[in-house]
């Protein structure tokens, strides 16, 4: 269905509700549903280049398997060659709808996941407050990994040709990592020429649990684990894990972390109650995190 406007805004005068059947992407912010037009569209700059835009109507869940939680809102997103543009309406009389700008030396890591019906996308920042979960109908989740992609555009990468450092192309590496539900979501978010150096399946060791094994008995540390592939690239350091509970087998998330926010990645063993693991450990170049 096309709606042409003799406005700047093409949906201008058109009362959002935010509940739109599906996410969508456009070629710019004045394309996109209620406020959101205006409130991305004043923000841009210039000399900004808009590299993609997506429209994503509010969903009834908020809450990730992976602990993720987002507001119940509609949101904008606008990628362009500088920073993420990213406006919120929750569509609640007296909440007036806001504007958050993450530049992209401030990014962390990128997380692109979905769970049946259920999709999400998050910025991690090194501070809380710049911190970004979008949920959304698991259809739509196809333009949230074009906005990874296009980000990854403007990534620092690692030089492939020195030949004391062995590289191979995407489309001839990806196929050989054996979890081919992680294979298939780490090759969405790999960009035009992006090479790969390796890749290796693990566990991912999620937090500490105190489970009580018996009616009488006495609680017990266990660490549950689910499937998890490391890939990495020129570009990044992608993990892709599965959740736990009701939704192994179809819950799914894939972080990329940008390799020039990696200060250092080492082995360590631990002893976890009786347990002895082996840690892969990453240390970031700010915010002191790991």
């Amino acid at each position: 269905m096309s709606f042409k406007s003799k406005t700047k805004y093409t949906w201008e005068g058109w009362e959002s509700k935010g509940r739109e059947a599906s996410v969508f992407g456009v070629n710019h912010p004045c394309e996109l549903m209620g406020v959101h037009a205006k409130l991305i569209d004043n923000e841009l700059k210039p000399n900004e280049k808009i590299e993609c835009c997506i429209y994503s109507p509010r969903v009834s869940a908020t809450m990730t398997p992976f602990g993720l939680e987002a507001k119940r809102a509609s949101y904008g997103l606008c990628v362009t060659d500088k920073r993420f543009i990213i406006s919120q309406n929750c569509h609640v009389k007296g909440l007036d709808p806001d504007l958050l700008s993450v530049n992209f030396d401030e990014v962390l890591w990128l997380t692109n996941g979905k769970a049946l019906l259920l999709g999400w996308f998050c910025i991690k920042t090194a501070t809380d407050q710049k911190n970004k979960v979008i949920a959304f109908g698991a259809i739509g989740r196809h333009h949230f990994e074009k906005a990874i992609r296009s980000y990854k555009k403007y990534s620092l990468a690692i030089n492939v040709d020195d030949p004391d450092r062995e590289s191979f192309s995407s489309a001839g590496f990806i196929h050989k990592i054996e979890n081919k539900i992680h294979a298939e979501n780490l090759k969405t978010l790999l960009s035009q020429g992006e090479r790969c150096f390796l890749a290796f399946s693990s566990r991912y060791l999620w937090k500490k649990e105190l489970r009580r094994l018996s009616f009488f008995g006495k609680k017990k540390a266990v660490y549950p684990m689910s499937k998890a592939t490391l890939l990495l690239t020129n570009k990044a350091f992608l993990l892709a894990r599965d959740s736990l509970g009701d939704f192994i087998g179809t819950g799914v998330e894939v972080q990329n972390i940008p390799i020039n926010k990696i200060k250092s990645v080492s082995i360590a063993e631990e002893n976890l109650d009786g347990y002895i693991v082996q840690k892969i450990k990453v240390t970031f170049t700010v915010g002191g995190c790991t």
